[in-house]
């Protein structure tokens, strides 16, 4: 079962991470939980029930390196990639930044969690952490080694009231509790353990005996060790086989490697081998005994349970297949995401095509290994079951109800290679005009833009743009294709006079963006039109608009920069976002601009850009980066998805399209209960509708202007206070007054 939320209120977060990778496992009193490395996955193991825990619930970060459960005082550790820790109790996050904040020399990770009574002790390349899980705070730092280095700790243990510490150069153990043990001189060695080229990066304690495994580079395979009394012999050693984790259970422990969990009882002794086909894995990654179930961590197949150690499947949350996007499009409440990718100078990723789709909480998930680097979607806006999808090699894709119907390139197509008797078909930017002809930016071949017909016939631009890189085109409403040339070359305009198979009166031109006080700015990233027929560009210094893009042709056309003002009384002001990369640019349903950008987030700002309205953040949000890939809004619901560097998440905004006449108009949430608190929505209005809320009275307690076809309310009177239980009137009246409409709510304070 997999608990799933409803229609979410305006202000809310929804994540859209992939739950198909396991790293971790813990076993929790009454759940099991796994690392995706950007979440956790909760398993209740009492209502046979799927949850997640992610930034959204109110973990500090996404990169996730380790986790551990405390089962004494029913805590989760989770540590983060940046070695930032979070500490889940009661579904309260306490969180433990010291680690991050503070500067160590050298790498900075943390390998592995174990938990012993009230303690937490993190391995990692500086040593090993020790939290007080009862205080919320860093207890000690312990330094095992000799001669005073700085030693990598990969794997900890903890039994016969002792600590074992897997390291870089050998095993070093402590009497619990520690003393003093900040002071490598404390630690003790175990000489036993012979060889001195590999690295111990798995212990566990069964029993008096301890495990642990050696790892060299050019090994043919790992070595396990058994230590008794300090006495070590090799326990086993397989050829091809490299072991990723030693976990201890009620009546043994597990070494799991890629493909084979095996399972000893207390003795040592070998009881059951699981192998990867049998668990229906591939890469394994942890496995962790739970009474007579087994939990199997898989990195391409996440996470598996074992009923009875013979009885296998995966439990899934939603959502797509991977957490890679490079592009984002939605088109009638359903969103398509391709997880391909360039690098910065446009060079293959060489991602087998990764497509996405989301409809009404519903995933599919398209993986082609025969092509790699899926860019744009192009969904016909008539059929949102049918769209195209461009590659970075691969040619042209058209598919129908998620199955591919044509595959485009050079073989069957004027869509040219780069590489002659290759397929090397590198295509960007796509593009519907108003006849359902379809443009296509190519990329190193003669005719930089094609033309693919609604009769499936071609049309070649002769046209080819003197620029390495073609990137994405817009049709803005005149007609005019507006191309990014990326890497510095500016932009491509072309007006072809809506005759795109007669070329003699086209007009075309390549430009640098000029702003009107002479600066030029070479790099373009996105571009985008507004309500108002304005083209706004994001470049390396932030963003910039064409007024008066139908007069793009005349003179020496300029783009204006929005200037913000100081307000300090100079008079003086600065180039909004001047020192930002903007990646993405959307446009909500009141014509208010979304930036995304390399760094620094994402912004909201007014429809002219002079009013900065919100900044989200890695740190002030539930985003997952603040290196932003690509923004798109649902119209119809005002959802803004965001594509980060670490995964997608989506807000729930407030602005919608506005409709032509008032219809299907409704609040929600209705009726409003006491604990609501957030915003009533009205949605279904047109844009710029005037809202009056009054009591069955007719005294007026709200009034506001929507944003396009949707306006919001706290729910409050002039005065601050919440308002009285009892119906509300809503009448909602067109800009010009020409249509009205009157609906109604229920409010219980």
């Amino acid at each position: 079962m997999v608990s799933l939320s409803g229609q979410a209120p305006v202000g809310t977060w929804t994540d859209h991470l992939s739950y198909n990778s396991a790293r971790n496992i813990a076993i929790g009193q009454n759940a099991i939980y796994a690392s995706t490395g950007t979440a956790i996955i909760i398993y209740n193991k009492q209502f046979d029930e799927l949850n997640k825990l992610t930034r959204v619930q109110g973990l500090s970060e996404a990169g996730i390196s380790s986790i551990a459960y405390s089962p004494e005082y029913n805590t989760l550790v989770i540590a983060y990639n940046s070695t930032n820790i979070d500490l889940v109790k009661d579904n309260i996050v306490y969180n433990i930044p010291d680690i991050k904040r503070k500067y160590i020399p050298g790498e900075k990770e943390i390998y592995r969690i174990k938990t012993n009574g009230k303690y937490a002790y993190l391995a990692g390349s500086f040593g090993i952490i020790v939290i007080d899980i009862v205080k919320h705070e860093i207890y000690d730092t312990w330094k095992p080694g000799s001669g005073g280095e700085t030693v990598t700790v990969y794997d900890i243990s903890t039994g016969n009231s002792k600590i074992y510490a897997a390291t870089s150069s050998g095993v070093y153990y402590a009497d619990l509790p520690g003393s003093g043990l900040s002071y490598y001189g404390n630690w003790n060695l175990i000489k036993s353990l012979h060889g001195s080229s590999g690295s111990y990066n798995a212990i566990v304690v069964s029993g008096t005996k301890v495990y642990v495994n050696r790892s060299e580079q050019y090994s043919a395979g790992d070595s396990v060790f058994l230590v008794d009394n300090n006495n070590a012999s090799l326990f086993s050693y397989t050829t091809d086989l490299y072991n990723r984790s030693f976990d201890s259970y009620q009546g043994g422990f597990t070494i799991t490697s890629q493909k084979m969990i095996s399972i000893y009882n207390a003795a040592g002794q070998l009881s059951q081998t699981i192998t990867a086909d049998k668990a229906g894995a591939t890469d394994i990654n942890q496995a962790v005994i739970d009474g007579t179930n087994i939990w199997i961590a898989d990195i391409s197949k996440g996470l598996i349970r074992g009923i009875n150690m013979s009885t296998f499947g995966n439990l899934v949350l939603p959502g797509p297949l991977t957490n890679n996007v490079i592009y984002i499009t939605i088109n009638n409440q359903k969103t398509f995401i391709t997880g391909g990718a360039v690098d910065n100078a446009w060079n293959n990723q060489g991602r087998p095509l990764q497509l996405f789709i989301c409809d009404k909480d519903t995933w599919h998930s398209e993986i082609l290994y025969s092509v790699i680097d899926a860019m744009r979607v192009l969904v016909d806006p008539k059929d949102n079951n049918h769209y195209y999808v461009s590659t970075w090699g691969g040619g042209l894709l058209e598919y129908q109800n998620y199955t591919l119907i044509h595959k485009y390139d050079d073989s069957n197509s004027p869509l040219k290679t780069i590489i002659p008797g290759a397929p090397y078909s590198r295509i960007c930017g796509l593009a519907m005009d108003n006849s359902r002809n379809i443009w296509i930016t190519q990329t190193g071949v003669p005719g930089s833009i094609k033309v693919l017909k609604p009769d499936s016939t071609w049309i070649t631009n002769p046209v080819t743009i003197d620029a390495p890189t073609i990137g994405d085109i817009l049709i803005a409403k005149s007609g005019y294709k507006w191309v990014i040339l990326p890497r510095g070359f500016g932009l491509y305009i072309l007006d072809d006079n809506n005759t795109p198979e007669y070329f003699p009166d086209d007009r075309y031109k390549t430009m640098l963006v000029k702003d009107n006080e002479g600066n030029v700015i070479s790099n373009v990233y996105s571009i985008a039109e507004d309500l108002d027929g304005n083209i706004w560009v994001g470049t390396d210094q932030g963003p910039a608009v064409y007024y008066n893009a139908n007069q793009i042709f005349n003179g020496d056309p300029r783009a204006t920069r929005v200037i913000i003002p100081r307000n300090d009384g100079t008079g003086l002001g600065d180039y909004l976002l001047k020192s930002e990369i903007i990646t993405s640019i959307a446009v909500d349903g009141a014509n208010r601009k979304w930036f995304g950008t390399f760094s620094s987030g994402a912004y909201l700002l007014s429809p002219d850009g002079t009013v900065k309205l919100a900044n989200y953040t890695e740190e002030n949000s539930p985003l997952y980066s603040s290196s932003i890939v690509s923004l798109a809004i649902d119209d119809k619901s005002g959802e803004v998805w965001f594509g980060t560097a670490n995964g997608i998440i989506s807000l729930r905004g407030d602005a919608t399209t506005g409709a032509a006449e008032f219809k299907n108009v409704y609040t929600f949430p209705n009726p409003v209960r006491s604990n609501f608190t957030g915003n009533v929505t009205i949605t279904g209005l047109m844009r710029e509708s005037r809202i009056k809320i009054t009591d069955v009275s007719g005294n007026l307690v709200y009034e506001t202007v929507s944003d396009g076809g949707q306006a919001t309310w706290n729910l409050k009177t002039y005065n601050g206070e919440r308002v009285s239980t009892g119906v509300y009137i809503v009448f909602c009246a067109s800009s010009d007054g020409t249509a009205s409409f009157v609906t109604k709510m229920l409010v219980i304070k």
